[in-house]
């Protein structure tokens, strides 16, 4: 399966990749700090991710993944959309986004959320 993170704390990501093991089953596509939701749609795009992990807060103002994940839907992707923030799926549910489950911004949830994902494919 083949793995994209949005985020604004690059380090933190890499971090929880390692720790959950999905390295030896699972593409983790490139990382680079959000910019800005183009961007991140032409890296969607291009790159073709099974599975976007998006976080909340991404650093910039009045930009949130929610805005992210609505860009990504209009634009037409179908692949799974995870929330990876600390405040779950909750977060993006209270402003109308829903998410396909949360990895919490945890190694552990990672894992599990991936590898269900994989099982269902």
């Amino acid at each position: 399966m083949r793995v994209f993170f949005i985020d604004d704390r690059p380090n933190e990501i890499i971090r929880q990749w390692q720790l959950s093991g999905c390295a030896s089953n699972h593409e983790l596509l490139p990382l680079e700090q959000f910019d800005s939701v183009e961007r991140t749609c032409q890296m969607v795009n291009a790159l073709e991710p099974d599975v976007v992990l998006v976080g909340y807060g991404l650093g910039k103002t009045n930009i949130t993944g929610a805005d992210v994940v609505r860009s990504l839907r209009q634009g037409g992707y179908n692949g799974n959309i995870i929330a990876n923030s600390g405040g779950g799926a909750e977060q993006f549910n209270q402003v109308g986004v829903e998410v396909d489950g949360t990895a919490n911004r945890n190694s552990s949830d990672l894992k599990m959320i991936v590898g269900n994902l994989t099982q269902r494919r």
